[in-house]
């Protein structure tokens, strides 16, 4: 890669390899990019400076100076971007030790269909029992560099396929151009369309919606306003940065001052339809990342503990409900193991405490 001015010419080369997620510019530092989970440094391009790094930022912001003037003020932005190709992008900037930094996700411009990253088994459970329902929440989880916004933009996408209803999504930025298909899709971008999360779901209750997807729950405000949607009769999805359903119950409870935390475990207990959870691992060829999931449904079981607020049973009923279409992370990389998919050693550290395979 060539240390250009031009970022076109640089994310022309990164778009070249698709298991390339992410490029990192900063002043003084070489590019660096990330393939298949690991930081590779282009060393022979040389190091960028802060002037040229200050123009790509610039190139970025489609050369309007009040968006530069405001990430200095700001010292950081989170925004969009599409390059020529029609690829969009995450981007964040930032300052660090008083020079510019700036990372850039690559995001899919084509949604994959939800069979194309699970096992057939559990893609088929998830579209019976979430995707065809028409109400509640459902809630996919991990921190970052998992691929929720994979797994979400192919659930959407097939709504969007197959249900004659209207979508609202509010994202913080949007991420990927839904075609309207059968639905009516209406996209709003938290700094563009609307303020904040919590206006652009107090205004959703007026816009007629049948599914909508709020890009993070990250207060009590968002929290409250996505389980009054999801009691209201709409199909909610979000996402939260845990790593477990029961962590993820927990999480949500947590949002909400102790007296009055029994009343949302009945709320939640009513509302919830189900939690996903996932993370990549390498393949075991190392060309590219696999997903491991966990999903959790709503049964009546899980009901009566979410309502008794005996969260730690969550973990049992999932291990003992594979018949209805539910699934453990365990497990389920048990499988990509047993199928020579990945090596045992890519997940064994995140198993620690919990016994062998």
């Amino acid at each position: 890669m060539a240390t250009s001015f031009d970022i076109e010419q640089i994310l022309a080369l990164i778009e070249k390899n698709v298991n390339i997620s992410d490029l990192h510019l900063s002043g003084g530092e070489s590019i660096a990019y990330r393939l298949n989970g690991e930081i590779i440094r282009e060393e022979k391009a040389g190091k960028l400076t802060n002037e040229i790094v200050e123009v790509i930022l610039r190139q970025l912001f489609q050369w309007n100076p009040q968006r530069f003037d405001k990430f200095l003020g700001d010292k950081e932005a989170d925004f969009a971007y599409q390059s020529k190709t029609g690829t969009p992008y995450r981007v964040n900037a930032f300052l660090t030790i008083g020079k510019i930094g700036i990372a850039m996700r690559k995001i899919n411009w084509t949604a994959k269909n939800v069979e194309d990253f699970m096992f057939t088994d559990i893609a088929e459970s998830v579209k019976k029992n979430i995707l065809g329902a028409k109400k509640w929440l459902y809630l996919v989880t991990w921190p970052t560099w998992s691929g929720k916004s994979t797994s979400l933009v192919a659930m959407l996408e097939y709504i969007n396929q197959t249900r004659s209803e209207h979508m609202i999504t509010i994202e913080d930025p949007i991420e990927f151009l839904f075609q309207p298909k059968k639905c009516l899709i209406s996209q709003r971008e938290i700094g563009h369309d609307t303020w904040s999360f919590a206006n652009a779901l107090r205004a959703a209750m007026r816009e007629d919606p049948n599914i909508i997807f709020v890009g993070e729950i990250r207060d009590r405000e968002t929290a409250d306003s996505a389980l009054s949607l999801a009691e209201t009769g709409h199909l909610v999805f979000s996402t939260l940065h845990t790593n477990s359903a029961a962590n993820t119950v927990n999480r949500l409870i947590s949002f909400f001052p102790p007296e009055i935390q029994e009343s949302v475990c009945d709320r939640l207990a009513t509302s919830l339809i189900g939690v996903q959870s996932q993370f990549l691992v390498k393949s075991k060829d190392g060309k590219s990342r696999v997903g491991v999931y966990e999903v959790m449904l709503n049964t009546t079981s899980v009901r009566n503990n979410i309502k008794k607020r005996e969260i730690e049973q969550i973990d049992n009923i999932i291990e003992t409900s594979s018949l209805i279409g539910m699934i453990n992370l365990k497990k389920y990389a048990q499988r990509l193991i047993d199928k020579w998919i990945i090596d045992q050693g890519e997940v064994q550290r995140l198993f620690i405490g919990q016994g062998s395979f």
